[in-house]
């Protein structure tokens, strides 16, 4: 361990001490209401903000907001290359307050608050004043994200999900095929879902993404056109309607993954593997109230993860 990186890697460890598990995921997701479900997680982590008598979107973003909270204190206990590290990987809730104020300057302007990112925004802080579609296209363009020029909330938002993806395997190169499954589901989405082509040379920033790649009228074509690397994260289905299944799957790579990397003596290893478990984890929590809300756990395993292949707030 690198003395400089001391400080942080003990507590990424610690921080893993805070997850809820499987097991109390799996209690969650079995209550037969919202309420219970949220008073199960009263004595975990996240009950330090999600609060009795929300809604389920509100329960939601206390699980997200309690993730934020524990990388901007991980961040905070690293060297600069560390917290560098964290920040790309925290991209997703960057992403997330751009894909809102999209939504809310492409529809009626009601936006929800934006993530409190601290340190580690990169464009935020240039583009929370933005109040046109250009202006937010001007401040990415300009950024650490590096978007191409995009006229469009639809642009705009496969832009900063191939942006992300490009930082992420940049900064940590031990998720270059998480990345890369990431970037299959995100084209099959596109592909085979929306069933647009729109956004093709966009695509094509993404690992194995070429033309045969965009040809592709079949979830086995496309996860043969985009080979192991890439094809890897479709490899479970068969249909564009199971793609929630093949998102659970990345999911369950990820958490295996970082499993291993734990056990690496590296300290940017083991903050990777941390700051993912952590994710998977505010997934698994969030997908159990969802379960919840419904009031049966039989649709715990069918609910959709959302990845960075999805918009949370409908700027697309």
């Amino acid at each position: 361990m690198k003395p400089a990186w001391t400080a942080g890697v003990t507590r990424a460890r610690l921080l893993l001490s805070r997850r809820i598990g499987a097991e109390l995921a799996s209690s969650v997701a079995g209550s037969p209401s919202l309420a219970d479900g949220l008073a199960a997680l009263a004595g975990s982590a996240y009950g330090e903000r999600v609060r009795d008598g929300q809604d389920l979107a509100a329960a939601e973003r206390s699980v997200a907001d309690t993730l934020l909270w524990h990388l901007r204190i991980l961040a905070g206990w690293l060297p600069a290359t560390g917290a560098a590290l964290v920040r790309a990987l925290a991209g997703w809730f960057e992403l997330a307050n751009f894909d809102a104020r999209l939504a809310a300057l492409a529809g009626d302007g009601r936006e929800p608050e934006p993530f409190a990112l601290g340190t580690l925004s990169t464009a935020w802080g240039m583009a929370e004043q933005a109040r046109t579609i250009e202006a937010v296209a001007d401040a990415l363009a300009g950024s650490a994200w590096a978007v191409p020029r995009a006229h469009s909330p639809a642009e705009l938002a496969i832009g900063l999900r191939v942006a992300w993806g490009r930082r992420v395997a940049e900064s940590a190169p031990e998720a270059a095929e998480w990345v890369a499954g990431a970037g299959a589901l995100l084209a099959a989405r596109e592909l085979l879902v929306a069933r647009t082509r729109d956004h093709a040379e966009q695509l094509r920033d993404l690992p194995g993404i070429d033309d045969h790649a965009l040809s592709a009228g079949t979830v086995v074509a496309l996860r043969d056109a985009l080979g192991v690397r890439a094809g890897w994260a479709l490899g479970s289905i068969t249909e564009p309607e199971e793609l929630w299944r093949a998102e659970l799957d990345w999911w369950d790579r990820v958490e295996e993954d970082s499993l291993l990397l734990l056990r690496r003596s590296d300290d940017e290893g083991v903050v990777l593997a941390a700051v993912a478990l952590l994710a998977v984890d505010a997934q698994r929590a969030a997908r159990a109230l969802r379960a919840a809300a419904l009031g049966a756990d039989a649709h715990f395993a069918a609910l959709s993860a959302q990845t960075w292949t999805e918009n949370p707030d409908g700027a697309r």
